[in-house]
């Protein structure tokens, strides 16, 4: 404040540049919410950037003390070389500020690597140009007879390095962290959500303010251009203050809305208004159709305005305004899921993007989905989900902020979705019921085998072994050469029927699992391999499964190996199983080729899918961190016997 008496005093002594209210509000106010945001988060490094405008006053009072020095004093004052060389460069500071503050604003970190990058630009490029008007060979600004102590002689091209510097950074700059700014809107939630709308409230107001400033006519006085200039550098920093002291005070979305349609129609009023003006003066100077076109110019933009702020709305907040737009959308993303779970989880994905929700969950008995986060502090709706007559689950919608509206048009398209998840809910239980008897209906086949071979091998093939062994002694014994042929030739067939026996009984169940169990199997898999090297790991839980998880577990095992050993060209072999809860874990590593990016799955690949899928788990065949192929089937074992 001491620099505007200090500016009068010595504006009757000497020639000065003009002291601007917008420069008082950016060495004042900005500092001022600098520095209180500083004392309850002073590790925040936005604070700092908004405390860097108050070097405008020093650095004018250190102007008009070297002017003095040099222009009035009848002796030079000591340090005034100082005072002029800061008076040369110390308004750089909003260089660093007004794009930095919008990129790193609220928690000050810069986050995604594209806004890295644009912040290291911008510091980088703002620092070339400090250094350019540092060394520039001209006058300060405040008193430009002034010359600068330390600037070379012969570099005036400083001059140009520092313009394109600062219009770098403040136009450039300022563009990119509004682009970062709306981006970040739309895909934060919650009091983030709140804090950066605030922020773009306030770069909307000085957005406006330039452009109010632009459209005043050249005849204007230059102080009303000045306050109009003022009051938009008064937006960021309250909008700042608001945002990160009291971001709950006031409902900020449909000012905000408002503000953008305002800008944007400013722009567009300005542009095609200073081209029409321009276009008319060439034409026809001072003619009835210039007057004619400026009218038609504002009639468009009037008709316009719906337009746009329809498209503002869908930007900022999705299509809350319009339920069928918001059930379209979300039909879209769910057409494309293979199954009613995974097309449920697009469901409350397309829902949350579709309304710009925090928050959207599916609860039910058969199937859950969640998206996002619940907003702090926000309450949360729940609307039920049927089909068929009966209730299925509950669709939960997490609100926006504590004081966000709810429309009738959002609560019924929320609505409408709900029974579509409902549907598919229905859907999921339904195929979970098949996919549960088709799991019982194989663990019963497989016990069943697993009996029938015990059985047959253990009981009825011995037994008949037996007798065709008693048939052989009795044709031995009997004289008639005959009848002992007929005894022989009954004894063949018999042998002939155990032998057909065991082929039915090794085809029952793999006789390996009972010899040596599924551990002892999946060894008997790796044994006798040289190149690939093999290793095997498993889990001393993994006796005692379930015979149809037994018969899946060795035949992918075996399948995998087989492919390894004769495509992969491999040097190592790893085969682990293991239990995780109910779940095994069996895994095929090896270090080979790989699969080719266009391979299309043959018999073997597809023959492990069925069988995992038959007993209700999952397989995956993915490419290793260091190459080679790795297969990991999830086989669901339920309860241990």
């Amino acid at each position: 404040m001491a620099t505007v008496p200090v500016h009068h005093w010595m504006a009757e002594r000497v020639a000065v540049t003009p002291l601007y209210w917008s420069d008082l509000v950016l060495g004042t106010v900005w500092p001022l919410v600098g520095a209180v945001i500083a004392r309850g988060r002073p590790r925040n490094p936005v604070c700092w950037l908004m405390l860097l405008p108050a070097m405008i006053g020093p650095y004018h009072l250190l102007a008009y003390y070297a002017g003095y020095s040099r222009l009035v004093a009848e002796r030079p004052l000591p340090g005034w070389e100082v005072g002029a060389w800061i008076g040369c460069w110390g308004f750089v500071g909003y260089w660093f500020a007004t794009p930095l503050v919008p990129l790193l604003f609220p928690h000050g970190r810069a986050g995604t690597t594209p806004r890295r990058v644009c912040a290291s630009a911008v510091v980088a490029i703002a620092s070339i140009g400090t250094l350019a008007a540092m060394l520039r060979p001209s006058g300060t600004d405040p008193v430009q007879q002034v010359p600068n102590p330390l600037g070379i002689t012969g570099w005036e091209w400083l001059h140009t390095v520092m313009f394109v510097c600062a219009v770098t950074t403040m136009l450039g700059g300022s563009c990119a962290a509004a682009v970062f700014l709306v981006l970040r809107t739309r895909a934060a939630t919650g009091v983030e959500r709140a804090q950066l709308q605030w922020l773009m409230l306030g770069g909307l107001l000085m957005a406006v303010s330039f452009l109010s400033f632009l459209l005043d006519d050249a005849e204007q006085p230059a102080p009303i251009g000045d306050l109009v200039m003022l009051v938009g550098l008064l937006g960021p920093p309250a909008s700042v203050a608001v945002a990160m002291l009291r971001h709950r005070l006031f409902d900020v979305e449909l000012v905000l809305g408002r503000a953008i349609v305002l800008t944007v129609l400013s722009a567009v009023v300005l542009g095609v208004y200073a081209a029409v003006v321009a276009g008319a003066d060439l034409i026809a100077p001072g003619s009835l159709a210039g007057t004619c076109l400026i009218a038609c110019t504002a009639l468009l933009a009037a008709n316009g305005r719906g337009a746009v702020q329809a498209a503002v709305d869908r930007t900022l907040f999705g299509h809350r305004h319009d339920p069928y737009a918001v059930v379209a959308q979300v039909g879209r993303r769910v057409a494309p899921a293979g199954e009613p779970a995974e097309a449920l989880q697009h469901l409350v994905d397309a829902l949350r993007h579709a309304l710009r929700l925090p928050y959207v969950a599916f609860e039910g008995t058969a199937v859950a989905a969640i998206s996002g986060s619940p907003a702090a502090g926000a309450a949360r709706r729940a609307f039920p989900c049927r089909a068929l007559g009966r209730e299925l689950g509950v669709l939960h919608v997490g609100r926006r902020g504590v004081n966000d509206p709810w429309t009738a048009k959002e609560q019924a398209a929320v609505e409408e979705v709900a029974d579509r998840a409902g549907t598919l809910a229905y859907a999921a239980a339904l195929v979970e019921d098949i996919a549960r008897s088709r799991a019982r209906i194989l663990s019963v086949r497989e016990e069943e085998r697993r009996r029938l071979r015990a059985d047959l091998h253990d009981g009825i093939g011995p037994s008949l072994a037996g007798t065709a062994h008693q048939l052989d002694t009795l044709a031995r014994r009997v004289d008639d050469p005959e009848l002992a042929r007929c005894v022989r030739t009954l004894r063949d067939r018999l042998r002939t029927t155990v032998t057909d026996l065991r082929t039915v009984v090794q085809g029952l169940r793999p006789a390996v699992l009972d010899q040596l169990g599924l551990p002892g199997a999946l060894r008997e898999l790796l044994a006798g391999y040289d190149t690939p090297a093999c290793h095997c790991s498993v889990d001393g839980a993994c006796h005692s499964l379930p015979a149809a998880v037994e018969v899946a577990a060795y035949a992918i095992a075996g399948e995998a190996v087989a492919n390894a050993v004769r495509h992969s060209a491999a040097s190592r072999l790893e085969l682990t199983a293991r239990m995780e809860d109910t779940v095994l874990i069996l895994t095929i590593r090896d270090n080979g080729c790989g699969i080719p990016p266009r391979h299309r799955a043959g018999v073997g690949l597809r023959s492990m899918k069925e069988r995992a899928a038959e007993v209700g788990g999952r397989l995956e065949v993915t490419t290793g961190p260091g190459g080679g192929t790795v297969v990991r089937a999830g086989l669901p074992a339920g309860e241990q016997r």
